[in-house]
């Protein structure tokens, strides 16, 4: 207890340590995402206005960045005044066999010598890597309940640690952290490169979502895009610029984005070996230390085979991979563990269940370095395009994910008929979305019925031209969403 002791006396956030854990080993800050907009919001409320919410966990993925938003929200509470401010790191409390509640009694002892619900200023708790730590939601429900006085921000590599918690969900906000958007990736290597931030154009991204998802025909959609074209091209020809690729075609630094760096933690590294063995790295660590938390008796090489099988498929039905893999219901088991610790993204058929399709899915991978990692186990750095348009679509579903709720998004599926890639369910009739490396037909679109317009996303066109029913856009263009 007296390791445990110190270790609390000592995790008071200084300004110097939230200013160390925001910079990178050139002592430049860490741009900031999106997201960082609304973590601070949600502190600048609690803090000076004690609105809810109050604790909030920040889930995702394996190095996409939620340990440095935790320390730039940090940062924004220390501006406004706040010092009460502590951290505590998961692995820590594991590796000294404590768990929370033994540390929340210290803070109470020897910290602020007094029962939690006689605090009578906001304390704040940072707590990195939480799912590390046994019981951490009873003891979360403790500290909510007990201290009004708290805010707590947390944060868990997997989404499905951070969801199984019947006793935190009413009172624990979970906002997912995604891989880095086109335009993320474009403002970090700009900040690496040249110490400068480039941003698009204000706006820009919701404008385009509201045109490309909510317009009533094609026409609309048409006359949106051409609004939009002298800012988009602006902005895309400055990027280009900016990273060296002067008037080329985007897509070398597309497959860059799309292929190694749309997770945070590999954008230094320009070493696609090393990139590649670290996500395989990063697989094994959630197969084998993360998940067996959750659920005993997983067994990590089947998972790992079935995540191969997976990166070379498209749609698939549980019946047939039952009988590669074991029994049908423990197939859809795995795969849905897969999806909750968002190493897959998986997509269900539009309009029906999986029961009334023989249980085909779409398993997308939650990042496409995850499926590009596997690739080079298989067919090493060269990828042909039939691989790569799947790359393109692991991206789409992560942005369709970002954008709307599940229910909103599935894959086209008609008995017999055309399957296109993605359906998106807004106003009366569905959008239907084709993409690839450069797909120059509406074949599947045009088949589908009962759809609003379809779009379709090719990565070689620099413009958008009309067919029909139907947009052709550049994935540069989408990819700024």
């Amino acid at each position: 207890m007296d390791e445990l002791k110190s270790y609390i006396i000592n995790s008071k956030v200084s300004k110097r340590r939230i200013s160390a854990e925001i910079r990178d080993g050139n002592n430049s800050p860490y741009p900031k995402r999106n997201l960082f907009v609304k973590l601070r919001q949600y502190s600048i409320d609690f803090l000076k206005h004690r609105q809810e919410p109050r604790m909030i966990a920040l889930a995702g993925l394996r190095g996409v960045g939620k340990t440095t938003l935790l320390w730039q929200t940090a940062e924004e509470m220390s501006k406004i005044g706040y010092s009460h401010i502590y951290f505590i790191n998961g692995n820590d409390l594991n590796t000294l066999n404590h768990h929370l509640y033994d540390t929340f009694q210290i803070f109470e002892e020897e910290i602020f010598g007094k029962k939690f619900f006689e605090i009578d200023h906001p304390v704040v708790f940072l707590i990195d890597e939480v799912h590390n730590v046994r019981d951490w939601d009873l003891h979360l429900k403790i500290l909510y309940d007990k201290c009004k006085q708290a805010f707590v921000l947390i944060t868990g590599s997997s989404a499905l640690l951070l969801h199984n918690s019947a006793d935190l969900s009413s009172r624990m906000t979970i906002t997912k952290v995604f891989p880095f958007r086109y335009a993320e990736f474009v403002l970090s290597s700009c900040w690496i490169k040249k110490k400068r931030l480039l941003f698009a154009k204000k706006g820009l991204g919701s404008k385009l979502r509201e045109i490309l998802f909510y317009s009533e025909t094609i026409d609309v959609l048409s006359s949106g895009l051409t609004s939009l074209r002298l800012h988009i091209n602006d902005y895309l020809n400055e990027v280009s610029w900016e990273l060296g690729i002067g008037s080329k075609s985007q897509q070398p630094l597309i497959d860059e984005y799309v292929s190694y760096h749309n997770i945070a933690r590999f954008l230094p590294l320009q070493n696609k070996e090393i990139i590649n063995d670290r996500i395989i790295a990063l697989f094994e660590r959630i197969l084998l230390k993360d998940l067996p938390v959750l659920e005993e008796g997983i067994r990590p090489e089947t998972l790992f085979r079935l995540l191969m099988r997976l990166a070379l498929s498209d749609e698939v039905n549980y019946q047939s991979l039952s009988r590669d893999f074991g029994r049908e219901k423990e197939i859809e088991h795995f795969i849905d563990l897969l999806d909750k610790a968002e190493i897959l993204n998986v997509f269900l058929p539009h309009g029906g269940t999986k029961s009334k399709t023989g249980k085909n899915i779409k398993p997308f991978f939650m990042s496409p370095s995850l499926r590009r990692a596997l690739y080079a186990k298989i067919y090493g750095n060269e990828l042909k395009d039939d691989l790569r348009a799947r790359l393109y679509e692991d991206i789409i579903a992560m942005y369709l994910r970002r954008l709307f709720d599940p229910g909103m998004t599935g894959f086209g599926f008609q008995e017999n008929g055309s399957k296109p890639d993605f359906i998106v369910e807004t106003r009366n009739k569905p959008i239907v979305l084709e993409v690839g490396v450069g797909k120059a037909t509406n074949k599947q679109i045009r088949e589908y019925q009962d759809k609003r317009y379809g779009i379709v996303i090719n990565a070689k066109i620099s413009d958008f031209s009309v067919k029909e029913d139907c947009i052709f856009m550049p994935l540069s263009w989408f990819l700024l969403l």
